[in-house]
């Protein structure tokens, strides 16, 4: 595929980053909020969960893009 083919890819990986990214700081924000202990694992498993999907991101991006 040509560059020009993988303009929608790189948007399209560009805004879920966005997105993850916005997951991300909000569980951050949730830290400094009184919890329970069972929200509290929720928040964690929240903000593991964003960071594996950004990972899968840059691993599509490594692939396809470089």
């Amino acid at each position: 595929m040509s560059d020009e083919e993988y303009e929608p890819l790189k948007k399209w990986i560009h805004d879920l980053n966005n997105r993850v990214g916005i997951i991300l700081a909000t569980a951050e924000l949730l830290q400094l909020e009184q919890l329970s202990p069972r929200a509290a694992e929720r928040r964690t498993q929240i903000e593991q969960e964003a960071l594996a999907v950004r990972e899968l991101l840059r691993k599509i991006a490594d692939h396809y893009l470089e």
